[in-house]
């Protein structure tokens, strides 16, 4: 029998937003600390601009790195990361890990998501940490870069969809791309953001996320090199100071208008949440 979706809303949303808050601020002093550049992004960037804090219905935060930026924090959060509240995951802290970016993660807690029941991971209240790598210049090089990136992302992301896929070829293809050595790809995606980052490209992206259909290929570099102080939550945190041209992008002209009824929900579905004993 399945695994029924937990209607993320009312108490649960607020104790979510409560944790996301949490990490956020620990991010953020993390990275003011070590003078590391970073950027609220996404749902999180359009929350501040829009509502001053959380968008009523969101249930996670997102800030995004340049790849330089991300590596500095991943070497501070070795000194400076409250260990016994969170944890910094990516492929060289979990093995079970299957993205291509980082997450951090709220010790004690549990949030199932839906469909990754099965991975070991690590698999507490978590924040995406997106990491922004380079990609190369010109269409031609640009549309095989994002051919390879998706095969690439679809192999480490296989031991999940093997198992979520709808149709019967699918979850065949994937148990297929499942057998590539997964420190195989991520030594490829090394690589791959070693050559491009030593280079002045004009665009970047999540190297295994989908890429947002209005953008095809990455985002403008130029948006990352000045930051800005934004309110989030009666707290400051760094942004683009690109924030309205990098909404633009991401939700369109109107970003400043809600979505309808329907479309005001939470989008990380999960099968289990437990705050642990946050607020005993």
């Amino acid at each position: 029998m399945e695994s029924k979706n937990i209607n993320v809303r009312g108490e649960v949303l607020k104790k979510l937003q409560f944790v996301e808050l949490e990490m956020l601020i620990e991010v953020d002093r993390i990275c003011r600390k070590n003078n590391i550049k970073y950027s609220i992004m996404y749902g999180t960037l359009l929350g501040a601009v829009r509502h001053g804090g959380f968008i009523p219905w969101d249930d996670d935060c997102d800030v995004m790195f340049k790849r330089d930026e991300y590596e500095k924090f991943f070497q501070a959060c070795k000194e400076d990361l409250d260990t016994t509240r969170f944890f910094l995951q990516d492929h060289r802290t979990d093995a079970e890990y299957l993205f291509g970016y980082g997450k951090l993660r709220r010790n004690n807690t549990v949030f199932k998501r839906t469909g990754q029941e099965h991975i070991k991971q690590h698999g507490g209240i978590f924040m995406d940490l997106f990491v922004y790598d380079n990609i190369p210049d010109g269409r031609i090089a640009r549309v095989f870069n994002k051919m390879e990136l998706s095969f690439i992302k679809n192999a480490i992301n296989s031991r999940i969809f093997k198992e979520t896929a709808y149709s019967y070829p699918r979850k065949l293809i994937y148990r297929l791309l499942d057998k590539i050595p997964k420190d195989e790809l991520f030594d490829r995606l090394d690589k791959m953001q070693k050559k491009y980052n030593a280079m002045d490209t004009e665009l970047s992206r999540i190297y295994t996320y989908t890429v947002n259909p209005n953008v095809s290929f990455g985002y403008p570099n130029i948006f990352y090199k000045d930051l800005c102080e934004m309110e989030f939550e009666g707290h400051s945190f760094l942004a683009t100071k690109y924030y309205k041209e990098q909404l633009v992008i991401s939700y369109g002209p109107d970003y400043m208008k809600l979505p309808p009824k329907e479309l005001q929900r939470s989008h990380n579905n999960a099968t289990e949440i437990s705050f642990g004993d946050i607020f005993n």
